[in-house]
């Protein structure tokens, strides 16, 4: 039986590891195991879990974000833990962790089969709400974006204001958390814990069909139509993979109208090929923007009529931006770089080894690695390319990175052979990213992509 995961998350002084304390000492009868992760080299939250007596594994990883500077020890750390065979996993990132990079991760290592993912528990202060720093705000609102259960905790210590601020932002999520619940130190029921019928990974998952077919795997349920309007609302499970571009194509096709009936409204949130997206039409013109939800891919929407027919034609157009298994899961020999104005170029491994100023080892570079790469810079020149705006990185199992500037990405390297022979899938092959640590501007997330199949640039720094 796969392991329950449960990610516990909030900025930081937030409660976190109070509640997974309080989690443990209503557990001793299980054997659990408990990742956390420091972002100093104290380890003071793993001193605080190892005074609860019980049969608990504690692993830290200090000195660095488990789904940033630390991916490595994350993953070696989840190997050591599930060695010791234990019916429970709790993990608590530092408070400057997004949860999504970390649900990512999970999502994509070598331990995702026997591993299970719960709902992803934020934390939030509300006394604290509104009062980030510029640099905060950005980050609480990613992790808040993140919850499937979403918690004001210390409401024993705050005043209606701050409870009423906390009840405003809740509702202006969308996707709206699963649950949303106040409490004091950290206490948590367990009926918040587990997903509820048919929500999460419990969504349905069929193989996909045809393109165009209506039914691929998602769910959908009509909702309430009024004064001549139709409404529905689809969700499809979190393991689909959506094409951005047949995305965006059908909600262009629908703005212009459907069988006479003109679209009132569209939201929805995908997973696709360049990040988990939020997309919306206003006023005819499609927006989009990255979102941190990773519970599933939804969407809403509304049409000016009173039949079905225009629904029925969006949900296949919906259904046929949907990525078969093999196009997700096919094994990459070209990696494809999208400009903004639509122009594809396409790179194999023989165009890169023959580029000037190649690094036939990567081992004095980066230590843990090994094997011939081509500096991106010199891709980019050899492609005539300007270094400005930005990138998403893709792989070809549907992960893609969050936004890098094209200054930062040019000065990282496409490693692709070993010893003389294509880069294997156990090395994070055919192509893998790498970026050296600490050049400006390039989040640490970003650095280290396997798989890579394809570049997506955008003019703006920011989707």
């Amino acid at each position: 039986m796969p392991v329950p995961v449960h990610i516990v998350s909030g900025f930081l002084g937030t409660g976190k590891t109070t509640a997974i304390r309080a989690q443990l000492e209503a557990r001793r009868g299980e054997r659990i195991a408990v990742i956390v992760n420091d972002f100093g080299e104290a380890g003071f939250d793993e001193i605080a879990l190892s005074e609860t007596d019980g049969p608990f594994e504690i692993r830290s990883i200090p000195g660095g974000c488990v789904c940033c500077t630390a991916p490595e020890g994350f993953v070696a750390a989840l190997g050591a833990v599930l060695e010791r065979e234990p019916e429970r996993l709790w993990i608590e990132p530092t408070g400057l962790a997004r949860p999504q990079d970390l649900i990512d991760a999970i999502r994509r290592g070598p331990h995702r089969e026997r591993l299970a993912l719960a709902p992803v528990v934020v934390l939030v202060d509300p006394r604290r709400l509104g009062r980030e720093g510029p640099g905060e705000r950005e980050l609480v609102r990613n992790q808040l974006e993140a919850a499937d259960v979403l918690v004001a905790n210390r409401t024993d210590l705050c005043d209606e204001e701050d409870l009423a601020r906390f009840e405003a932002l809740a509702r202006e999520l969308w996707p709206a958390p699963l649950a949303v619940h106040r409490t004091r130190q950290g206490q948590l029921p367990r009926s918040l814990l587990e997903w509820p019928p048919g929500e999460g990974p419990r969504l349905p998952r069929a193989e996909p069909g045809p393109p165009g077919a209506p039914d691929r795997g998602h769910a959908h349920a009509a909702a309430p139509s009024t004064a001549g309007h139709r409404a529905r609302t689809w969700r499809w499970s979190p393991e689909l993979v959506f094409s951005r571009e047949r995305l965006m194509r059908a909600l262009l096709r629908a703005a212009e109208g459907l069988a006479g009936a003109p679209l009132a409204r569209f939201k929805g949130v995908f997973r696709t090929r360049e990040g988990t997206l939020q997309l919306e039409l206003a006023g005819g013109t499609p927006h989009e923007r990255l979102s941190a939800h990773r519970r599933d891919s939804r969407a809403d929407a509304i049409f000016a009529a009173g039949e079905e027919k225009p629904l029925e034609l969006l949900e296949r157009w919906l259904a046929g931006a949907l990525l078969a298994e093999e196009e997700v899961r096919a094994e990459a020999r070209q990696i494809e770089i999208a400009l903004p104005d639509g122009r594809v170029h396409v790179v194999d491994r023989e165009r890169l080894r023959a580029l000037p100023d190649g690094v036939p080892d990567v081992s004095a570079l980066f230590p843990n690695r090994t094997g011939s790469a081509a500096r991106l810079g010199g891709l980019w020149s050899a492609l005539g390319l300007p270094p400005a705006g930005s990138a998403v990185v893709c792989a070809a199992d549907g992960f893609a990175s969050e936004p890098v500037p094209v200054e930062a990405l040019c000065q990282g390297l496409l490693l692709h052979s070993l010893a003389d022979e294509p880069l294997g899938e156990k090395q994070g092959g055919p192509f893998r990213l790498l970026i050296p640590e600490g050049v400006p501007g390039a989040p640490s997330a970003c650095a280290n992509v396997k798989a890579v199949t394809r570049i997506v640039v955008r003019e703006d720094p920011r989707p």
